[in-house]
This record gives structure tokens, sequence and C-alpha cells, in this order.
């Protein structure tokens, strides 16, 4: 009975280190690495996974790209918790800055991914892998092939490009039928008292008006703005950068107050005729798939109105 009662032991302490021999292998192959591809303006630090679990975003230009690809965002800025086009995305995310290593280290991420100008990205690194994106470096469609190689859902991204080329061909085709194949179309932005022409690359809705829409802006604009993507311009010159629709996009009503009961304002043909845009800033700032496809529909619902 004792040889019989040694030889039960024995094995159940070989099953028991079998299993557990099982377990820990399977925990160190669950996390597969990203090829993490040569892209222009990306930086990698540690083993970016390929299928985050857990992902923090302290840059808000590339939230809208994570979500799209339906990444788990555990944390993200200020601003992305404001902004109406994420607010169902990141409803569970935790509002945390970069700087509250304390904050981002208690969310136990396995990725954060950071604007290339971030300060604090060697103690981020300390963290968790992170992924650094220079702003502007690449198109914005492209990143969405882009981030897409990285997380090995290239399949995912290239549907949602071919859903929006087509969704963009058929709107302008609408949308031309009412302001006409010539119509020209001017971005602006107010901040407090600033006034700010953008282009056809910096957000606030140029991307979809200039490139998606295939309209043009004045020549002026054209020579001044397009290369820098911007221009600060005074209230008394504002009519110099009109067109025949304004798109204007400001965080509230009470502010472009001032300009609007300008009579430089008033002479504007396109304000006379009701061909103004306003539009809200904290959705139309940057230009991932998620604020392009909710200015597209915004944009076109607002010119069908004008008919």
């Amino acid at each position: 009975m004792k040889i019989k009662s040694l030889f039960a032991v024995i094995a159940t302490l070989v099953v028991g280190l079998f299993l557990a021999s099982c377990s820990s292998n399977s925990t160190s192959t669950t996390t597969t690495v990203s090829k993490m591809p040569t892209i222009e303006g990306f930086t990698y630090s540690g083993e970016v996974p390929e299928t985050p679990q857990r992902v923090v975003s302290l840059a808000s230009f590339n939230t809208g790209y994570l979500a799209q690809l339906d990444l788990n965002l555990v944390g993200v800025t200020s601003y992305d918790k404001k902004n109406p086009v994420l607010v169902d995305k990141v409803k569970n995310a935790k509002e945390v800055a970069s700087t509250d290593l304390e904050a981002i280290t208690a969310l136990q991420p396995d990725l954060i991914v950071v604007g290339s100008t971030e300060e604090n990205i060697d103690k981020l690194k300390e963290i968790a892998p992170v992924i650094s994106v220079e702003y502007g470096k690449r198109d914005y469609l492209q990143l969405v092939t882009d981030f897409g190689q990285i997380f090995n859902k290239e399949k995912q991204a290239q549907a949602w490009l071919d859903s929006w080329n087509k969704k963009t061909q058929e709107t302008a085709k609408e949308l031309k039928a009412v302001t006409g194949e010539d119509a020209t179309f001017a971005v602006m932005g107010l901040f407090q008292k600033e006034i700010y022409v953008f282009g056809n690359n910096w957000g606030r809705g140029g991307e979809v008006i200039y490139q998606a829409l295939g309209y043009k802006a004045p020549q002026k604009i054209q020579d001044e703005v397009f290369k820098t993507g911007y221009l600060s311009i005074s209230q008394e010159v504002v009519d110099q950068y009109a067109a025949d629709y304004i798109l204007v996009a400001a965080e509230d009503q009470e502010t472009g107050a001032s300009l609007y009961e300008s009579d430089v304002w008033k002479s504007i043909p396109a304000v006379q005729q009701n061909h103004v845009l306003k539009v809200d800033a904290n959705a139309f700032y940057f230009n991932d798939p998620l604020t392009l496809e909710y200015e597209l529909t915004t944009i076109r619902d607002a010119i069908l109105k004008m008919k």
C-alpha cells in the first residue's frame, strides 16, 4: 500500500508540473510581437504587441486611427474626452496626462502611442512599449494603412479606405449638383479673438472639402495657406479670404460673435447668401477616419439644407 501511495504522489506531482509548464508556455506565447514595419515618421520602443489589449493614446491626432481599428483604449487625453466624435469610443477610458506617470502605470498598458514631440517619452518607455508618430509626416489616408500594417489589420484598413473612396465620390456628385462644379470653399477657424484660414491638409474639414470632395479654394488661399497649412489673419481682411462657401469651426457659439456682427463679415457674398457652414471645432480638429466620417456627414447635411 505504501508503494502504491508513493507512486500516486509522484504521479500527481508529474501531472502538476506538466500542467504548470503548459500554463507557463501558454502565457509566454499569448503576446505576438508586431512586425513593426519601417514607416517614415514612426519610431518604436520595446516590443510592440501585434494585438495590444490595453492602449494609452497620448496624442489626440492618433486616437481616431486606433479606435477605428477597434483597439482597446484604456487611457486618452482630456481633449479626446470632450471630442464629440470619440465620446462613445473612449467612454470607458481614463483621462490621463503624459506627465502623470503613476496614473498611466496604474492602467497597466501594453502599448503607449505618443506624438514625436512628447517630452516624457523616455519615462513612458519604462512603463510599456511605445510608438511615436510624427504629425504630418504621412498622408492622412496612408496612416490608415500604416496602423493596419503595425497591428496586422491590413484588410480592415483597406476595407475602410475602399468604403471612404466610394462614399466621397457619391457625395461629391450629390453636393456639386447643389453648389455647382466650380464653387469655391474657404475653411476658417475661430479661437477666442483669433481668426485662422486653413489649407487642404491641416484638419478642420480641409481634407474632406478640398481632397475628398474636390472643391477648390480661391487662388489667394492656395498661394498663401496651402503650403504652410494655416494662416492667422485679422478681422479687417477676412473678406479677402472668403469664397462661395465658408466653413467656420468654433468651439462654442460665443466665439466669433464680434466677427459675425462686423460690417466686413456682413459684406461677404457668401454670408449674405447664407452659404456659411458653422461647425463644432472640437469635432473638426483632426483627419482620422472617425473624424473624416463625421465631417463628411456634417458638411453634406449643411449644404443640402441650404438647398
